[in-house]
């Protein structure tokens, strides 16, 4: 009997013994037999009793149970048992084909009489009828046809066919766990491939999972089995264009897998082991190298030579097919299809959380999943939940990150090149936001090791603390009974990109992103969050908007506003006045303090100003400079010197001034940081250039070797040719994936997405070193070298020690400074390297005007010279009788440095009239 079994039924005073047992001693009353009840058992109820007759009589037995049985039925639900199983029957035998099962009809012996009603279950579960399973009844025979059976159909199935008169019912139940077999899956190798007709074959391999064969379709030659291989032909001449070959299964041709040949005469641009040959914009394909991996591996052919645009599309063939079985999901499946989800992404953790496709073939079921819940208006009970969440705990973890963030990058390029995407990573957060919203209308917690759930009920106000990083507070409502459910996920920032509205990666997620949801109007509540990063600062309080971006989502600060930012305890408090995802953004502690900004800007107009003073100075003393070769390459290296850096600071105006802008820019952003890194390059090059001059003239025999032209030559290469070189190699290569320029509109090189910084920073520290070794070199030959015996000599080495000194001045300045912005780098949050780089950076132009140019006595010399017109210039430079007592200290300081010591009028004439 379907009564649930209770031990007090064995008690002869209990109301059901008492029934049973008098039920089956009244069938046999009038007849010479005895019938007593023994004992009940479990099993849903059994009852067990015992008839004996004489040895005279012969009573039919089966027949006294069977009016036993209907009497019985009665009063409570009697099951009569079916003495065979269930009946399976389906085409193929492979999921995704229509499968019936037949129940019944119950014996003739049984008298069963009319079945009104048929009730299937799987696994104890009730069936229902939805699209994919429908039940009939006609003449006491059940069939519960399934239109698509899929593995979450797997299971031991029963069914009862219920009795009109009474509450008696038939049960029949299936022998074995039943279950169909998956899918072959055929795997062809090449898919695409291009192939010249030059009279030889190419090899076409086609294979099977074991327990099936395979066939190429007309090509008997390569016969059949598990693997083959059929060398097709290509003869010289073939006719040109697409072949297609297909691999089937063997008497199956339902099942089947195409290769196709593009042939040609035409010779090949590319060639490749992968991918073999093609032509430019040929898309080569290959199968997954990986076991078990279903899909393919394409390349396009580029002008280059060389197979580009490499696009992994290979997944899990378990993915796969639940990726497939997906689509058909129901009410009835779905409890069961979410197991087999979490057990699968359990079980191939490493293979899914490395794998873009994996990733976005599982948040792609999840939303198919969400779909359906909303579509079938389907309950998600606690287990399917914990399940599901499961699922999303694995593909938030920290192996994820980079899997996430290649992801997320392609949502960028989608942004950028303002082309239609759909955000993975907003994506599957929209399903959990969904399904969440189907939960049954129950209290429950659930606990996995990367996501905590809480549902439960409030009234007035409501406050709960988890994971001991969040805090929620409701400090009021209208008063109703309401449910809500919150979501707190460890580690969702692995997955969720940091842009906001302007669309910049800048901040970081700061907090634990909490998904809350209730069942009544909710106008204000609170998040505290625990800080993860203590080197972050400036805060904002964010949701996720998943309608920013055109539906590609991003956080917004909307209805949402900081409230308390405790530095001891670490602590951020919100307020918002909406419900959906939040958590906090926080950017990178780089000091924005307004002494570094005064630091800065008046550095920089000092040093404009002086690179002006420069260029007027070595302007007016132009003309004097042309004698002497190696001091006229001396100031053109140091005007271009001058002219870079000038130039360099101009457009670093213009790209703050873009950067500061409400309404970005990024094609004028672009060209700002193109500009400021090729006149800082040129900056670092020109004095390379002056180097290579200074350790040139002093390994060669003065006034000897290339011409003034030959080295103008080379200094012009060397300090514009390379830089340009080096600046549009960074742009070409970095600007196609939006890695050129950093986030939010940021006018220099990116660091974070391609580390473009590194095409200046390289550069400009190598030639630091260079030149601080030639430094080395060209002190030790001047050191050994006296001064010569003739004045040509005498101002040549003059000139040589002139440049040692400024670039033993300049090149550690420099080196310093963009040191410190390597330093920066690795310690963002250091306020005194900050100070420093700013300092250093802001004054390079004072330096260049006072070592480069003004240290340099003949310098002064010729600047007080051209300050006397109305005076004899030759006169003016006398060391006996200066004409300004102002610079005869110094004049006679740098003077005796260089080496000179003029005591009459003719060595002031000589002087005055030499090169500087």
């Amino acid at each position: 009997m379907d009564v649930e079994f209770k031990e007090e039924y064995n008690q002869e005073t209990n109301d059901f013994h008492r029934n049973v047992n008098n039920t089956i001693t009244a069938e046999v009353t009038n007849q010479q037999i005895e019938a007593k009840l023994i004992h009940f058992w479990s099993g849903s109820t059994i009852a067990q009793y015992q008839v004996s007759a004489p040895s005279s009589s012969k009573p039919d037995f089966e027949a006294l149970n069977l009016n036993i049985s209907n009497n019985l039925a009665k009063l409570y639900p009697v099951i009569f048992e079916a003495s065979d199983s269930l009946k399976f029957s389906s085409y193929y035998g492979f999921y995704e084909q229509m499968v019936t099962v037949t129940c019944g009809p119950p014996p003739v012996n049984l008298s069963f009489g009319t079945v009104s009603a048929a009730e299937w279950r799987r696994n104890t579960v009730l069936i229902y009828e939805d699209e994919e399973h429908k039940i009939s009844i006609k003449d006491g025979i059940s069939n519960l046809t399934v239109s698509r059976f899929i593995s979450a159909d797997d299971g031991i199935y029963e069914c009862r066919l219920m009795r009109t008169n009474d509450k008696a019912f038939f049960h029949q139940k299936s022998a074995t766990y039943f279950s169909l077999k998956t899918k072959p899956t055929i795997v062809v190798s090449p898919i695409r491939r291009y192939v010249q007709c030059s009279g030889g074959s190419v090899a076409l391999i086609c294979s099977v999972n074991a327990g099936y064969e395979v066939e190429f379709q007309g090509f008997s030659a390569a016969g059949t089995g598990t693997s083959i291989t059929y060398n097709y032909p290509t003869p010289q001449g073939c006719e040109q264009g697409e072949k297609t070959v297909i691999c089937q299964l063997k008497n199956r041709p339902l099942f089947a897998n195409a290769i196709t040949l593009q042939l040609s005469s035409q010779n090949a641009v590319c060639k490749d082991d992968t991918f073999g040959q093609g032509n430019v914009g040929f898309i080569a394909a290959v199968p997954c190298s990986q076991p078990n991996n279903v899909g393919k591996i394409t390349a396009v052919c580029k002008e280059s030579g060389k197979f580009e645009d490499v696009e992994d599309n290979c997944i899990l063939l378990a993915v796969q097919n639940l990726l497939d079985e997906s689509q058909i999901l129901d009410t009835t499946t779905l409890p069961a299809f979410l197991e087999q989800l979490s057990n699968v992404t359990v079980n191939f953790t490493e293979e899914v959380i490395t794998s873009p496709p994996n990733i976005k073939a599982i948040v792609q079921i999840l939303t198919i999943v969400a779909n359906k819940t909303s579509s079938f208006n389907i309950s998600i009970s606690r287990d399917s939940m914990e399940n599901v969440l499961i699922t999303a705990g694995v593909l938030t973890i920290n192996g994820t990150k980079q899997t996430w963030n290649t992801l997320n990058t392609n949502d960028t390029k989608s942004i950028s090149n303002n082309t239609d995407a759909e955000s993975v990573s907003s994506s599957f957060l929209d399903s959990l936001e969904t399904i969440t919203s189907h939960l049954v209308n129950t209290t429950f917690d659930i606990t996995t090791d990367f996501i905590q759930l809480n549902r439960t009920t409030f009234t007035d106000t409501f406050n709960a603390e988890f994971n001991s990083s969040v805090t929620i507070e409701i400090p009021e409502s209208n008063g109703d009974n309401k449910t809500i459910t919150m979501i707190v996920f460890n580690s969702l920032d692995n997955v969720l990109p940091a842009r906001d509205e302007a669309n910049s990666s800048l901040n970081s997620i700061n907090g634990r992103v909490v998904l809350v949801q209730s069942s009544g109007q909710i106008n204000n509540i609170s998040f505290t969050f625990d800080i993860l990063n203590d080197t972050l600062g400036n805060p904002e309080c964010v949701f996720w908007n998943f309608s920013l971006f055109d539906g590609l989502g991003g956080w917004d600060g909307k209805g949402c506003e900081l409230v308390l930012n405790i530095n001891e305890t670490e602590t951020v408090t919100c307020n918002c006045n909406h419900l959906t995802s939040f958590s906090i953004l926080m950017s990178p502690n780089s000091p924005k303090k307004l002494y570094l900004d005064i630091i800065t800007y008046i550095g920089v107009g000092i040093s404009m100003g002086s690179l002006v003073i420069c260029l007027i100075i070595e302007g007016l003393i132009w003309r004097k400079i042309r004698n002497n070769e190696t001091s006229y390459l001396r100031h053109v290296a140091i005007v271009n010197i001058a002219v870079s850096l000038l130039i360099a600071n101009i457009w670093f105006i213009i790209g703050a001034a873009i950067s500061d802008a409400e309404v970005k820019n990024p094609p004028a952003c672009t060209a700002a940081t193109f500009f400021i890194h090729f006149f800082y390059l040129a900056l670092f090059f020109w004095m390379l250039a002056s180097a290579m001059l200074l350790l040139y003239r002093t390994t060669s025999v003065f006034g000897g070797g290339l011409s003034k032209a030959s080295m103008l030559a080379i200094g012009f290469f060397l300090g514009y040719g390379a830089p340009v070189i080096i600046a549009t190699v960074t742009i070409a290569a970095t600007a196609p994936d939006n890695g050129y320029i950093r986030e939010n509109t940021i006018c220099w090189l990116n660091w974070d997405k391609s580390k473009a910084l590194l095409a200046f920073v390289i550069p400009a520290l190598s030639i630091v070193v260079m030149n601080l070794i030639i430094l080395v070199v060209v002190l030790y030959k001047i050191i050994r070298r006296r001064v010569g015996t003739t004045a040509a000599q005498a101002e040549e080495r003059h000139v040589l020690v002139v440049i040692a000194n400024s670039l033993a001045v300049l090149t550690p300045v420099f080196g310093i400074t963009w040191g410190l912005g390597a330093g920066i780098l690795a310690d963002p949050t250091n306020e005194g390297i900050h100070i420093a780089f700013a300092f250093f950076n802001s004054l390079q132009g004072f330096f260049i005007l006072v070592f480069g140019t003004l240290l340099d006595g003949k310098v002064r010399l010729a600047i007080a010279s051209w300050s006397q017109p109305s005076r004899s210039r030759t006169g003016s430079t006398s060391a006996g009788n200066p004409t300004s007592s102002g610079l005869r200290f110094l004049r006679n300081w740098r003077q005796g440095r260089d080496g000179y010591n003029m005591t009459s009028r003719a060595s002031s004439d000589l002087h005055s009239t030499s090169n500087t």
